[in-house]
């Protein structure tokens, strides 16, 4: 695709809500120059979720990341105050910090040996100082930089390199109240258990982003986890340590998906065998707190949260966070985190692990299918003549507004779908696809003529 010419991003969807048609360009997922924008006006223009409070719970504590390809450090000063920065010394650009976490009361360039405070002001510009610099030279305008926009909720931090984003509050929404469901699972909130995977792919982000919310392939990709579950409980007789949470017949148990704007996603169906769930010891303690319908669905309920672009809070098989990076068109980053509720029994702390590492480990029993089934895509995807994607299912299911469970609940989601398999889910993503890109593209236009003018 030319770079530089206005692009129609219309034009890779087609939706025929009436036909019940929906299918995506799969150019989307593979073209080179696509990608390039999606990381300007996707990743590096509206919230990105950094990490959780409990990763950086100490003065100085700090963690690496990236939003879209830039750089960026993520802390808590002395002061206790959250920051971000571009991780690159104002000098000549040198990455400040290379390890993924840590704790350091100074940022040292490696290069020329300029420092800086936790929260970012230059302290100290090489072996002498000022020596040769002009009158007009001021270190205290050379701090590091700071991204545009950090706030918090519920301990989920995320940042955005844009100014021109709504407080995050008014972007999550709907969201919100699904977050509320993990961090009240616990008086004291929820935290991030010590351990941590990252593994990349070769597919395109979308396709972690989509799939992460897919309740169509569950039956088949994981045939092996599920028939391993059952055929272990026939084995043990309930004397499995693991515990699994019993997936053979979500079909069969009510489940579906809303749609809460701005891409933001849920799966969720009600579980067989909520009673192996580490959180289920303190049912009632729920019921009395929150009533019985909340309880239920904090408990007993699978939850696949996706806060779009980059990341899933799932409370399902076990806890997870599992946020992804795009790398290239066809490389993509995943980093995962167990996290649970603090102050939870050792007996309860201990099967959320086993369970983890069960489902969601990288060495599991599900993530190496899902894996594979990325990269089976992304070859499948270079057959040109073979074009559209189809994402169909359920598209006459779909309800506008809330359904009968999430008018119980109190959520008020755009869209709501009525089955487990629908993929209308997938639908809300590209929508907000293709609102971010040609806000961008928009955007970029005004910019443009405006430096001509």
């Amino acid at each position: 695709m030319p770079r530089n010419t206005a692009i129609d991003f219309k034009k890779f969807i087609d939706e025929r809500p009436e036909e019940g048609i929906y299918r995506i360009d799969r150019r989307v997922f593979t073209d080179p120059d696509l990608f390039e924008l999606e990381m300007k006006y996707i990743f590096e223009s509206t919230w990105l979720y950094l990490c959780h409070e409990s990763q950086i719970e100490k003065p100085n504590d700090y963690i690496t990341t990236y939003m879209g390809k830039q750089p960026v450090i993520i802390n808590r000063d002395r002061d206790g105050n959250i920051n971000g920065f571009i991780n690159a010394c104002r000098h000549r650009g040198t990455q400040l910090e290379n390890c993924s976490r840590g704790n350091k009361k100074i940022f040292m360039c490696p290069f020329h040996g300029w420092c800086y405070k936790t929260n970012g002001q230059l302290v100290h510009h090489g072996e002498k100082n000022t020596d040769g610099y002009s009158e007009d030279f001021e270190p205290t305008e050379l701090g590091l930089t700071h991204i545009a926009k950090i706030e918090s909720y519920g301990g989920f931090i995320f940042g955005s390199l844009s100014d021109d984003v709504p407080d995050l509050k008014i972007h999550l929404g709907e969201s919100t109240k699904l977050i509320d469901m993990l961090v009240d699972q616990s008086e004291e909130g929820i935290e991030v258990i010590p351990g941590v995977q990252t593994y990349t792919f070769d597919g395109n982000w979308k396709l972690q982003a989509e799939n992460g919310v897919d309740g169509y392939h569950v039956e088949t990709i994981h045939a092996n986890y599920v028939q391993t579950i059952q055929n272990r409980q026939k084995i043990r007789q309930g004397d499995d340590p693991v515990k699994a949470v019993a997936v053979g017949d979500l079909g069969s148990l009510p489940g579906g998906f809303y749609d809460l704007d701005n891409g933001h996603v849920l799966l969720w169906n009600e579980f067989q065998n909520p009673e192996i769930r580490p959180l289920y010891e303190k049912h009632e303690e729920l019921v009395e707190k929150y009533g019985e319908l909340r309880a239920k669905w904090m408990d007993g309920y699978l939850r696949n949260l996706l806060l779009y672009p980059n990341v899933f809070l799932m409370d399902q098989m076990s806890t997870q966070i599992r946020v992804f990076r795009p790398v290239t068109v066809d490389k993509t980053e995943v980093t995962t985190f167990c996290f649970a509720p603090k102050g939870e029994s050792a007996k309860a702390r201990r099967s959320r692990i086993r369970q983890y590492e069960d489902f969601f480990n990288a060495s599991g029993m599900a993530t190496p299918d899902d894996l594979a089934a990325f990269n089976q895509s992304m070859k499948g995807f270079y057959g040109e003549n073979s074009r559209w994607s189809d994402m169909s299912r359920g598209a006459m299911n779909v309800v506008k507004g809330p359904e009968k469970f999430a008018t119980e609940l109190g959520i008020n989601p755009v869209a709501s779908g009525t089955q487990l398999e629908d993929e209308g889910i997938m639908v809300a993503q590209h929508h907000r696809w293709l609102e971010l890109m040609e806000k961008g593209a928009e955007q970029q236009n005004i910019k443009e003529v405006s430096d001509v003018a």
